[in-house]
Formats: structure tokens, sequence, C-alpha cells
């Protein structure tokens, strides 16, 4: 097995600072594949240089790189015992040879059946493993008369070794019956794989690919466990590698990388020769890669290997691959295309038990015929039962069998009907839209537009939606599909008439022999088989409905003293609460007062009052501050209700409620005056820590006063931007919640903090539901300063949907506001951003006196981030005109005003645009300094939309130097996301972009059809872009031989040049029109290309 331990340090060191494996190898000027060679340690001696350009991209301290280039220091064993082994953090690695690190030392691992120990706790992921099950892992029977007491003996030289990290607590706790690993993916490999292969809601297919490709980088060969290696544990680990393997294939062809995904499927097709799903994606991945002679061998392989093996010829997906490559098909996606599979399903239960009867009923109703026929509508499958009897279990679990029915993915959403928080349509419309890569500014806030868009966007897919919790019929229609290939599951306590053609599957409780195994699963199968009829009399106690079954369970498996004939009799004894949620004359809620009344009477307050949390879900912060308690006792309490199954846990440190458990914690809160008490602090928490993370992500905003001390909530600007990911729904639901109280200023406090964020962000739906609810509020309470600070929210929040008529009028309405509070800061900012609009419009004078205007009231705060703004935008319209030496100069301006301020995000839109200015003036050198620097920044900070515009305009640099080919492969790359996030303005830019670089390159025909994709997005609503693509589409059809298009196209392109004062353009249109009149073309030489559209600092 090839060594990587120096492989694993530098994947360490990356994962700290939260590059990717690209971002890196971009940062340290090396190709990929080094990078990933030296993680998966294929390369066993790396050149000085690559380890010193990677530690210098990384930050490492000298230390660091010592340890690096000293090949003795990264081996460093531990040699004379646990003590010689150092205090870093523990890293278990199970992903190959099972291996302990104690930062950067290798633990010395001891005798087979240590090794075999370990690798079985390790593979249970923090779960319980039985001693009887560990005694017959480790000894045949008869072996040893004394196995358990070996066992204790070689758990307790263990836990000395993995105990040896500065940690507090043992890593492996239990007793006599049972031993478990405590571990985070920081500690153990298997989880880092885990959470990195679990789909997320933010982030599009670029991310996806990351994630998936540091998970599929951990594995490193076979466990050399032998016992261990052989169980069904590890088959499912390995099964669980194939499918990310296959997943990350997909998304290289997508995203036009195939090769960096070749070597993981060559071998995993060499170790699994008879997997035809498989081999399609290598013969997929390597036509894409343009190896379509490898392609066709590797067919020729497996259809060699199923005869020999099996005697069948290859099924239809192997022979269907195959005719495509001997076609050339082109396997790689056109852009434009559809994004990337979204699978938002949460896993099924893992004690999922049963219902193989609903189960094939559900299939059926969605199966369609092997020709792919079927209705031409999306099929509709309605689940309905009483509370708890396990509706969403089964839907999930439905959903996981038929993920391969539908190769597009699946969206999910939870529509919470039985409580008063429920979304409204439009708010799950938004998150499935921009699941499905459309961005914020295209969604809109009207419902049925969204609704329509949603179906045109399923048209062309198959996909799986799974409506949970729903309410009514009300609530599912505007997010049916309508025709095509996608079906929708929906669940409901209430049988619903309004579905029409829905297939009804009505969800009893379980059956007997079912309740009994899911008691089983939980409590243990000893206790079960030692007293058959105490269980099935639990069983009818609980009404067989699984999720009080698993409640009583919860507490016997907690309580070894109990028998199950204990809890019987203690559920048969207790009154009725809730006695209208009964069935067949059993108490459901029994167990849940059961449970209620077993826990201490502070976890009973914690209980009762985290059904105040607002949003779906809650986190140990934020229940500290609920409870007026020290984070570990709040996350101690929230560790007792877990274990009571009195709350979930779907993700680190986040929980929630079963709505039914959150409607019986509401119920039992009888003491208004804490449950207020509690509630202020909380929502003032959100408005305090909003605040903070703001400082640390947008400090230069224009704000209202009150700005916390970051440091005191966040580490990094990382941590600031997680947490306001995690929590917006809460923080949406606060502002909302405020708005009409006695205290409404909450509202508008938290909606001005997170406009910086929903600037970059662009949850535009939920942006302007919290502008329009602090506008509200503030204009109910008299507050004029307030006032301005909402208007400043909605307009931004209009613009970013291209709403510009009304958001100018909330703009108009604030300065003007703003001017009579003495607020001049706000209405210099709101001077800026009137400016900006006119310019985006092409009013070039109107955009000059507002921004004059600005600068005019910044003139005593030069250092103010609103006049570093203007500068910027001042000089984007300069550069427009082609006045290149005043643009150069307006933006060198406002760089060094932030610079000097430290406001970094500013400042690489300042040089992003000052290159542009030097570029264009023939100042290459320079131009290409810049551009290099903010490239590796907007890399780093993952900060998509700044990394397209930078190669947008590098490819501009690539093809003014007469290099064609390279600035058509740069103008593909900047083109590519565009289109992924959708973003409009940004697709028709690099749509001209990559076709002036195909008229450079003599292919009028390919020029024609880019300059017609970037005019059909820009006419009319983008007057620069729409210029500057009739300027290259006259060109293009001059070369062609098309002298009357071309002059049209010219004539046209000078026409909105000249009306709106960009005479660079005006220039360029002139002089091909000039060319088409006299018919002559000239060659598209090097030159000089049109600008692109610059960038605005719209913070």
């Amino acid at each position: 097995m090839i060594d990587t331990d120096i492989g694993g340090l530098l994947r360490t060191h990356r994962q700290r600072t939260g590059m990717t494996q690209r971002q890196l190898a971009d940062l340290a000027g090396l190709s990929l594949s080094v990078i990933r060679d030296l993680e998966q340690g294929r390369t066993r001696i790396p050149k000085r240089e690559s380890v010193q350009a990677i530690a210098s991209a990384l930050g490492l301290t000298e230390a660091d790189v010592a340890i690096l280039h000293a090949g003795a220091g990264i081996r460093q064993v531990a040699r004379h015992g646990v003590t010689a082994i150092g205090s870093g953090p523990l890293r278990i690695r199970v992903l190959g040879p099972i291996e302990v690190w104690h930062g950067d030392v290798l633990a010395p691992l001891g005798s087979d059946r240590q090794r075999t120990l370990l690798a079985r706790l390790a593979l249970a992921a923090g779960a319980a493993v039985a001693q009887d099950e560990l005694v017959e892992l480790l000894w045949r029977p008869g072996e040893s008369r004394d196995a358990v007491s070996l066992l204790h003996t070689h758990v307790t030289r263990l836990r000395r070794l993995l105990d040896s990290s500065a940690r507090s607590g043992s890593v492996l706790v239990g007793g006599q019956k049972e031993y478990r690993l405590v571990v985070g993916a920081d500690n153990l490999d298997l989880l880092a794989f885990r959470e990195l292969t679990t789909p997320t809601a933010n982030g599009g297919p670029e991310v996806a690919f990351a994630r998936l490709a540091d998970a599929v980088a951990l594995w490193r060969g076979d466990l050399d466990a032998d016992r261990v290696a052989s169980s069904p544990l590890y088959a499912a680990a390995v099964s669980d590698y194939a499918a990310a393997v296959r997943s990350l294939a997909g998304l290289a062809r997508d995203l036009g990388k195939p090769d960096e995904v070749l070597t993981p499927l060559r071998a995993l097709a060499r170790r699994y020769e008879l997997d035809e799903p498989l081999h399609v994606e290598l013969i997929l991945t390597l036509a894409a890669s343009g190896r379509q002679a490898e392609a066709l061998a590797a067919y020729d392989q497996i259809r060699g290997a199923l005869a020999q093996q099996l005697g069948i010829d290859p099924g239809e997906a192997l022979r269907s691959v195959q005719l495509a490559v001997l076609r050339r098909q082109d396997w790689r996606r056109r852009p434009g295309a559809g994004p990337i599979a979204v699978q938002q399903t949460p896993a099924a239960p893992p004690d999922f038990i049963g219902r193989s009867g609903e189960l094939t009923r559900v299939e059926a109703a969605l199966a369609r015929p092997a020709d792919g026929r079927g209705p031409a509508a999306g099929r509709i499958v309605l689940i309905d039962g009483i509370a708890g009897v396990g509706k969403t279990a089964l839907a999930l679990a439905a959903a996981q069998r038929l993920r391969g029915q539908y190769p597009d993915g699946q969206l999910y959403a939870d529509l919470r009907g039985a409580t008063e928080t429920a979304p409204e349509p439009m708010q799950v419309l938004g998150r499935f839209l921009r699941a499905l890569g459309v961005p914020s500014r295209q969604i809109g806030i009207d419902q049925a537009e969204a609704a329509a868009l949603l179906r045109s966007e399923l048209a062309d897919r198959r996909m799986l939606i799974l409506l949970d919790n729903v309410h009514d019929a009300d609530q599912v229609r505007p997010l049916l599909p309508g025709a095509g290939g996608s079906d929708v599951i929906v669940t409901s306590r209430r049988r619903m008439h309004g579905l029409a053609g829905a297939v009804v599957v009505d969800l009893g409780p379980l059956a007997q022999e079912e309740s009994v195994a899911l008691i089983a699963a939980t409590a243990g199968s000893q206790r079960v088989d030692a007293d058959p009829a105490a269980a099935s009399e639990l069983a009818e106690a609980c009404a067989r409905l699984p999720l009080a079954l698993r409640i009583a369970s919860a507490r016997l498996a907690t309580r070894q003293a109990w028998t199950i004939s204990d809890l019987t009799r203690r559920l048969g004894d207790e009154n009725h609460r809730l006695a209208e949620l009964s069935t067949d004359g059993s108490s459901v809620l029994n167990s849940f007062q059961l449970s209620y009344a077993d826990l201490s009477a502070s976890a009973q307050r914690a209980f009762r009052l985290c059904s105040l949390h607002p949003g779906d879900d809650f986190g140990a912060d934020g229940t500290a501050v609920l409870l007026g308690l020290r984070p570990a006792e709040a996350d101690r309490l929230l560790e007792n209700l877990l274990e009571a199954n009195m709350v979930m846990q779907y993700a680190p440190d986040r929980y929630r409620f079963h709505d039914l458990l959150g409607l019986y914690a509401r119920r039992l809160l009888t003491d208004d005056g804490e449950a207020d008490a509690a509630r202020a602090r909380l929502y003032a928490w959100y408005a305090e820590t909003a605040t903070a993370a703001m400082e640390w992500a947008y400090p230069q905003l224009v704000r209202l006063a009150g700005h916390p001390k970051r440091d005191a909530f966040f580490a990094a600007e990382t941590d600031a931007l997680s947490w306001l990911d995690v929590e917006l729904p809460a923080l949406l639901t606060v502002v909302g919640a405020t708005a009409g109280s006695a205290d409404p200023s909450l509202s508008w406090r938290i909606t001005d903090q997170l406009r910086g964020y929903f600037l970059i962000r662009r949850h535009v739906d939920g942006w302007l539901d919290a502008a329009q609810a602090g506008l509200g509020a503030a204009t109910k309470a008299g507050n004029d300063i307030a006032r301005t600070a909402m208007l400043i929210s909605r307009g931004q929040a209009l613009w970013s949907v291209g709403r510009d008529d009304e958001a100018l009028a909330d703009c108009l309405a604030g300065e003007q506001l703003a001017f009579s509070t003495g607020w001049t800061t706000a209405a210099a900012y709101l001077s800026h951003h009137i400016g900006w609009l006119h310019l985006e419009h092409g009013r070039l004078a109107g955009a000059r006196r507002w921004l004059d205007r600005a600068l005019e009231l910044t003139e005593y705060d030069q250092a103010g981030h609103v006049r570093a703004v203007a500068l910027n935008a001042l000089g984007v319209m300069n550069l427009d005109q082609g006045r290149l030496r005043d643009a150069a100069a307006l933006l060198t301006s406002a760089l060094e005003i932030n610079e000097t301020h430290g406001r970094e995000l500013s400042a690489l839109a300042n040089r992003g645009n000052l290159a542009s200015a030097l570029r264009q003036a023939g100042e290459e050198t320079r131009a290409a300094a810049l551009l290099t620097g903010v490239l590796a920044e907007y890399r780093k900070k993952s900060n998509l939309r700044g990394e397209l515009s930078t190669l947008d305009e590098w490819s501009s640099l690539h093809l003014q130097r007469g290099d064609a080919v390279t600035a058509l492969q740069v103008a593909t790359r900047a083109h590519e996301p565009a289109t992924t996030v959708r973003d409009r303005k940004a697709t028709a830019q690099t749509a001209a972009t990559v076709a002036h670089t195909y008229l450079a390159l003599g292919d009028a025909t390919a020029a024609r059809q880019w300059f017609d994709d970037s005019l059909a997005i820009a006419r009319k609503v983008y007057p620069f872009i729409e210029a500057r693509a009739l300027v290259g589409l006259a060109a293009a059809r001059l070369t062609a031989g098309d002298s009357l298009s071309a002059t049209r196209a010219a004539e046209e392109a000078l026409s909105i040049a000249g009306a709106c004062g960009f005479d660079l353009l005006a220039q360029k249109a002139s002089a091909v029109l000039h060319d088409a009149v006299s018919g002559t073309s000239r060659a598209a030489g090097p030159g000089r290309p049109p600008s692109r559209r610059p960038s605005p600092d719209s913070s």
C-alpha cells in the first residue's frame, strides 16, 4: 500500500484553511494533479520547490515547513510507549490501513487484535458496539476462556493510546456491555467522508464537486484488518465510496474536467469488473476526456467479462453508451444546460422497519415503462395518516429506493402543516428554484410567475419532489410540476381531495411483529426475547405508532434495571393530557408524558422553552441564551433531551422537534412571564449576533448605529458567514414576529444588518419580505432614520430582481428622508446608488450628476466607504466612455481608500476594474499582475461571480496579446459558471467574450452564434453589452461576406453607443460600418478587444 503520511499532513493543513485542492493548486502555481498526487500518496519524494510553494500558499509556519521538508520528522513514530506520543489533535484513519495520529505523530497500534478492535469501533462511527460482538470478532469459539477479561485489557490499552491527545474526556467510552468512540468528523475520516458526501443547500456544482473530490481523496486503499474488512459494515462503506466516485464522475463531465476523476474510476472498475453502472460512468468519462479508443476498449472489456463469467450480454445502458461513443457524441454539458442533479431529500431513519406493502404501492404508483413512456404529466402519491404513524419515514425510504429513477435529483420541503409557522408557497418556490440554479433576481416575488418558472425548469427534467407535512391542497398546487417526467410524494395528516389523480396510500399503525422489531432495534433484542409477551403489550400501549415506540424504547435503553413490563405498567397509569390525539382508546402521548416526567426539572424547563425557537431548527448557542445558562450547561440539557428522544439532531449542533413533540412542548408553557423573558433574551441575541457577523462579513456597509465587537462572537469571517447561512430562516422569523410587537425596533435593526448578506447571497424573497416588514414597523413607529435604512434595503432588493423603476423610487424617497434627518452618509450612499441605476441603463449624464453629488456629500469624509464606491462608479463610467486615463485615476483613488482601511472585497472590485483600464490603455504587464492577485483572492474566498468576471478580463488580455487559443479556453471557463448560477448579465457578457475569441480564430459561424446568444439576453436591458455584441456581430457578418447584415448591425451598435456616450464602442462601430459600406473586411487580429462590463462595488 502506498505511503501517504505526507499527504495526510498536507490535506490537514489545506482543510484548516477551507481551500479546495483546485484553489491550493492555483495559489501555489502548480497543477491540480500535483496536489492530488501528494495528498493521495502517489508521490513518495516531492520536489522541494513544490513543497515550498504549497507551504507559502497555505501560510505555514517555519516549524510546519521544516516538518514537511524533513522526511524523518514526517514519519516520526512513537517508539517508547504511549508517553512518547505528541499532544496534537487526534485523527483516526480507517479508510485504508488503520492508523492513529496525534498531531504529526503516527502512533503504534501494536497487535492485530488491537487493530481489529479499533477498526470495528471506528466503522461504527460513534455508535455502540456490544461486548459480545467484540469477543466473537477477536477470538474464535473456545480460543480463550478469559476472552472478556482480555477484551477489557485491549480496551484499556487502546483507550490510553487514543487519549494521549490533549482532549477533555475519554475517546473510548463504555462499560461491561458495550463500547463506542466519542469522535467527530475532525477525528475520524469515515465521519468526514460522510459529511462531505452529504448534499448541502448552499452552493452550486463547483462546490459539490470540490466536496466530493475531497471525500474521495480520503480513501487511501483497503482496510488492513481482515476480519473487519469482510464485514457488512465495511462493505457498506466501500459501496458509499463507489457511489461518491460515480457522482463525482458525473459532476466532472458536467464541469468540463473529466480527467480529474479517471484515476479512482479506473481503480474501481478494475475491482468491480462486472459492475455495469460503474463501467457506464467510466466509458462516459473517457469519452468526455477525448479518449474514444480507451472508452471503446473499456466497453469491450466488460462485455467480455460478462460473457465469460455470467454468460450474458451488456445491458441497455452499456449498449447505448457504446453507440454514443461510436457517434462521437459530446458528453460535456453545453453552456446553458440545466444544473447538476440536486439531492435535498434527507436519509431515511436508520431503524426504519417494515412497510414493505406500502413501499410497493408507492413504487408501483410512480413506476414508468422501460421505454420511458408514461403519463404526460407527473404523478402524485399522497401518504396520509395520523400523527406519529411514520408518514415521513415511509416517504424518505421510498425516495431513497427510487433515487435511480430520477436522474436529475430530488427536491424536499417540510411544509409544517401542523404548526402555525408553515412557510408560504412563495418561500418554498424560491428555495426550489435556487436549488435548480435559478438566481434569486430572476425569481421575483410573484407566486404565479414563480410557479410557472418552476414548471418550466422541471419540464425537461426527471425529478422527485417530496412535500412533507402538508396541511391542505392550497399549499401543494403551486409546487406541482406540469408536463414531463417529474413526480411528487405528499405526506399529510389529512386526506386531501383537491389533488386530482393522486394515488392515496393510507398509512396505519405498524404490524405487531414490526412494532416488536422496532422495540428490539432500540431497546435491545435480548430484552425482547426475554419477555416477548410484554413487548407485544408495550407495542399496543404505544398504539403501534413508530414515534411513540421509539420514545418508549429509548427510555428502556437508558434504564437497564427496568423490564419491559415495568414501562408498560407506567404507560397504562398515566392520565391523558392531550386526549384529542388519542386513537382507539390508547393515548399516544402517554409516552411523551412519561418521558417528560422522567426528565430532571432543568431538562423539563429546557424542553418547554425550546419550543420558542424561531425557524425549523436551533443550535446550542441560541439555546443557552434562551435558557439563560452557560453554553456547557445548555449543551448538556440538549444531550439529555436527545437521549430521551424528545428532540432530534439532524446535523452537528443543530436540533429540531418532531412537529407533535413541538406542539406538546408549547402546550406545557404555562408561565407567560418566563416565556416572554426567554423570548426577549433570544431575539435580542439574534440581533446582536447578526450585527457582529456583519462586522466580520461586510463591515463597510452604511448601517444604523450600534456595532458590537465582532471578536466576542466569531473568530473569523467564514464562521460569521456560516452562522448567517444557518440562522437566516430564524432571523427572518424574528423580523416578522417583532414588526407588530410592542418593541418593533428589532425588525428594522436585523433587516438593516442583513442587507450586505442579501446583496451577495441574493435570497430575494426573504429580503423583500424583511424590508417590507421593517419599513412598515418604522413607519408606524414614526422613526425616520429607520425608514431611511429600510428604503435603502428595499430599494436594493428591488434592484437585485430587475425592478429598477421601483428601486429608483425607493432610493429617491430615501435620499430625501436621509437629508431631512441629517444622516448625510446615507444620503451620499443613496445618491451613489441612484447614479449606478442611471449608469446601468446608459443614462450617463444623469449618472454623473448623482455620483458627483455623492462625492460632494463626502467631501469631509475623504476616507469613507461611500466616497470609495462613488469613485469606483465614476471610474466605470469613464471606462465605458473610453476615457481610460481618467478611469484609471478614479479607480486608483477608490483602491487607495479601500486598501488603507482594509476593505478587501471592495478593493478587489477596484483592482479588477483598474486592470481593464490598464489593459485597454496598452499597459498589459501591469494589468496581468493585478488580475493574477485578484483571481487568487476571489478563489480563496470562493467568490464565484468575482472569479468569472476576472477570468473574462483575462480572456480579453490574452486576446489583446494575440493568443486567441488561450483566450478561448479562459473565456469558456468564465462562461460556464455564469450559466450554472444563471446570472443573466454575466452570461451575456461572457458569451460576447467567447464570441470575440472565435472571431479572432477566424470561425465567423461560431462567433455569430455566440453573439446572438449574448444579444438574446442583453437587448433593451444592458445597453453596453448590447452595443459591444452588435459591434462584434457586424464584424462576424462582414467576415462571412454578408455586408448588408453587417451594415445593419454596425448602425444599430453606433446608435446605442452614441446615445449612451460609449465613445470607444462608437469608434469601433464606426470602423466596422466603414468597412461594411466599402465592402472590405479587416482581419480579426490581436488589437484591443472591446471592454468587458466592469464590476460594481454595490456594498
